[in-house]
């Protein structure tokens, strides 16, 4: 966001528009990814029978009890977006093509 304000203050508005709609995103696909995974852990732990789909549901519950709150939603949709994005930028999509690894002679 803070580049988004420098383009804005520049008189830049639509790049700044952009990247703030970019930033936007990228933040609630984040917060998605993290509400999924704690909902996930939570459901593992709990042994809860289809851990992936329950965990799902009880991530998204627990990010729609905090919308009542709002300080804790925000600090929710910060944290856990930052969280989750990092966790996507950061993960790979696969392993490598080629992992050369030496051999005995």
């Amino acid at each position: 966001m803070g580049p988004a304000g420098g383009l804005a203050l520049a008189g830049l508005l639509g790049p700044a528009l952009l990247a703030a709609a970019l930033a936007v995103l990228l933040i609630a696909v984040g917060l998605s990814v993290s509400a999924y995974d704690a909902g996930r852990a939570l459901a593992y732990r709990a042994g809860l029978p289809v851990p992936d789909a329950v965990g799902a549901m009880v991530g998204l519950s627990a990010v729609a009890a905090s919308l009542s709150v709002p300080p804790l939603a925000f600090a929710l949709a910060v944290v856990g977006g930052t969280w989750g994005a990092g966790t996507l930028l950061l993960s790979r999509a696969g392993t490598p093509a080629e992992v050369v690894e030496p051999q005995a002679a």
